[in-house]
């Protein structure tokens, strides 16, 4: 059912109703809100990366999203914006909405009820990983970042191994983690020795088999 609710779909459904948006290119570095034609549009994003922090602690990554995610999605719960969203890649690509014409779009017909659910299963998702991740062992903080982060942006190769597209960079890794870079590069070493990682065309591949054998080391510890 999922696969119906996409957000290919709810251009494509937004198009047949009229209903028009502003089209925007990113900057690598460019706060989303920087050239944004209004300040109350909701964004969706179409292309690239975008990485988010919360206004409370600016110098920790929230996360990483990707195309489909419903970026200033509280403007529609009539809350005030709490993050601030950075063009990650060099082809971001998003497209604006008015406020007004998503609530018609979202509310007026049942039969679009859906989409709303799913974007806001998408965005807990983030949240969700974030969440697991603060809860985790010091030592362990670089593995599950990079599988959390596996889980919502990677790729999966015909082995199950998972790489992160190239915008994670190590610096990323390092605030998504919120290792210092001292314990950030002592648990990569580790990782990379014990052959969990593997450099791959200027990111890292989490190697499955590998991958669940070491966390089944640490549950039965």
């Amino acid at each position: 059912m999922e696969k119906l609710f996409t957000y290919k779909e709810f251009v494509d459904m937004m198009q047949k109703y009229g209903i028009r948006h502003t089209k925007r290119k990113l900057r690598r570095g460019e706060n989303l809100m920087e050239n944004a034609s209004k300040f109350s549009n909701v964004v969706l994003l179409i292309n690239g990366y975008i990485s988010s922090y919360t206004y409370e602690s600016p110098e920790k990554l929230l996360s990483i999203f990707e195309p489909g995610i419903f970026l200033r999605y509280s403007i529609l719960e009539d809350q005030p914006e709490f993050v601030t969203n950075i063009a990650l890649s060099d082809n971001c690509e998003v497209y604006e909405y008015k406020k007004e014409d998503i609530e018609y779009a979202l509310t007026l017909f049942p039969e679009n009820f859906g989409f709303q659910y799913f974007f806001l299963k998408r965005i807990g998702r983030h949240l969700y990983y974030r969440a697991l991740l603060n809860g985790k062992e010091h030592k362990e903080k670089l593995y599950y970042a990079m599988k959390y982060l596996g889980e919502l942006i990677g790729k999966t190769d015909e082995n199950g191994n998972v790489s992160l597209p190239p915008e994670v960079t190590l610096k990323v890794l390092i605030e998504y983690s919120t290792l210092s870079k001292a314990a950030f590069y002592r648990q990569r070493i580790r990782l990379l020795e014990q052959e969990i990682l593997k450099p791959h065309e200027n990111t890292f591949i989490v190697q499955k088999k590998v991958a669940s054998h070491y966390e089944d080391q640490l549950t039965s510890i």
